[in-house]
């Protein structure tokens, strides 16, 4: 009968050459750096978006702000001149003054506003007659509006831009509104000037 040799081989050598037809896979690859790229540029992105948009808006809010302060101002002024008194600025009395001389005055030196400025541009005009996406320097403006009876029965007003040359003779329907953020028109108040 013959007899077969059992070898008998150490367990040590199976492990090697399990391991060795093995192919190590890399921990961090190429591709795992790629995605950890565009991971980063869509957070960088995503962050300088948010403040961006952040930035305007609050640039908004403080241009809303000084509209108010403008038309709270303005509503006084208006309610002395309809009962007969001078305004606390010669520019704006009920004389054959424009709406050109009393806005200037408003934002001269010594006017009630001469620290204002566009919060979009840091500038000192604060005033345009629209708010026009091809006219860059109209963003954060003031917009004064002088309001006209609608035909036919005049119960509502109809809105236009308040023009240089408009006197200020008689008392006026005006509304201040702002451009705000992407030149979106915001009507902040009407009053009677």
């Amino acid at each position: 009968m013959q007899t077969e040799a059992i070898v008998e081989v150490p367990v040590d050598a199976m492990d090697i050459n399990v391991e060795s037809s093995r192919k190590k896979a890399a921990y961090f690859g190429w591709r795992d750096a790629i995605f950890i790229i565009i991971a980063l540029a869509t957070a960088i992105t995503v962050t300088r978006l948010g403040l961006s948009t952040w930035a305007d808006g609050n640039r908004t809010e403080i241009l809303k702000a000084q509209g108010e302060a403008v038309a709270a101002w303005m509503g006084q002024q208006g309610e002395r001149r309809q009962s007969g008194q001078a305004t606390d600025l010669i520019a704006c009395n009920l004389t054959e003054t424009t709406w050109a001389d009393c806005r200037e005055g408003m934002i001269a030196a010594q006017g009630p506003f001469e620290e204002m400025r566009n919060p979009f541009s840091n500038q000192h005009p604060v005033f345009a007659s629209s708010c026009d996406r091809t006219r860059l320097d109209t963003q954060g403006s003031l917009i004064m509006e002088k309001g006209t009876p609608k035909p036919p029965d005049g119960s509502s007003l109809a809105y236009s831009s308040l023009g240089d040359e408009e006197t200020l003779a008689e008392p006026l329907s005006l509304r201040l509104s702002v451009c705000g953020r992407g030149f979106s028109v915001i009507h902040v108040a009407e009053f009677r000037f």
